[in-house]
């Protein structure tokens, strides 16, 4: 009788890639193959999460989680706080009145609070306001996706809706790296992510919004119109959200800020 242990069997690529992705987001090897077909082959990335169909795709949901808090570590790398910071809230107040704002503030020890206190509190507090206002944010879209084919239920609604911004975070997050080479390079590398957005977006409204190339045209021209709202929306929300965070951990003032007579 043979006792000799057989040897295990060599690892394949892929199962290393599926240990690290796991390790990582508790996601498999799929996710590879759904981000690079949520470029290239939007619709069927849209209509398996619709389906409920996960054999050779993830939820646009979990993938959306996990592109969500990676764009931070990637940001983080580079030093590009995405949630704002009091360097960008004050980039157009003098450095003496910022200190004398500063002053006007305290800690929960009573102490007056340092730049470098207020601004990690302002990034931390931004980074965790973010998901809710992403979620505000999405319901126009969803709103008007629903108006355009009302049969479909809005779980289906906003899988084709994350398919698309999936496909766009990607393109956004790779070029984050551009920071390095200016603001100009990266502004215009988060354009570049608007533009593939609008066309996996108008790719998606080819295939399950309109039987005619007019259609498709106004129906996208809806949704490119829904953005500067969704721009005001977000601003306002992160205006009030750093307002919050400023006068509950140190009882300061914005307004006081840009417009100490106004106090």
């Amino acid at each position: 009788m043979d006792t000799e242990e057989k040897p295990a069997a060599k690892a394949k690529p892929n199962d290393i890639l599926d240990s690290v992705s796991i390790a990582a987001f508790d996601l498999d090897g799929r996710i590879f193959r759904t981000l690079w077909h949520s470029l290239t082959r939007t619709p069927d990335v849209a209509l398996a999460g619709a389906k409920g169909d996960f054999s050779q795709y993830l939820s646009p949901v979990r993938v959306f989680v996990a592109l969500f808090s990676f764009q931070f570590v990637v940001a983080s790398l580079f030093g590009t706080p995405l949630a704002g910071s009091l360097d960008q809230l004050t980039v157009s107040v003098e450095p003496e009145a910022v200190e004398a704002w500063l002053a006007t503030g305290q800690t929960a020890s009573g102490e007056v609070p340092t730049h470098a206190e207020v601004n990690q509190t302002v990034e931390s507090w931004g980074a965790m306001l973010l998901w809710p206002i992403t979620i505000i944010t999405a319901l126009p879209y969803l709103l008007l996706l629903k108006l355009y084919r009302p049969g479909v239920p809005l779980w289906g609604h906003l899988q084709f809706f994350l398919t698309a911004t999936n496909a766009s975070f990607v393109v956004m997050i790779a070029t984050i790296p551009l920071i390095l080479l200016g603001l100009g390079w990266f502004s215009l590398g988060i354009g570049f992510a608007m533009i593939v957005y609008y066309f996996c977006t108008g790719r998606i409204i080819v295939r399950f919004y309109s039987h005619s190339a007019g259609g498709a045209a106004l129906r996208l021209l809806g949704l490119v119109l829904l953005m500067p709202v969704t721009l005001l929306m977000t601003g306002i929300g992160q205006i009030l959200g750093t307002a919050f965070t400023l006068d509950t951990n140190y009882d300061l003032s914005l307004i006081r800020l840009y417009a100490p007579d106004l106090e």
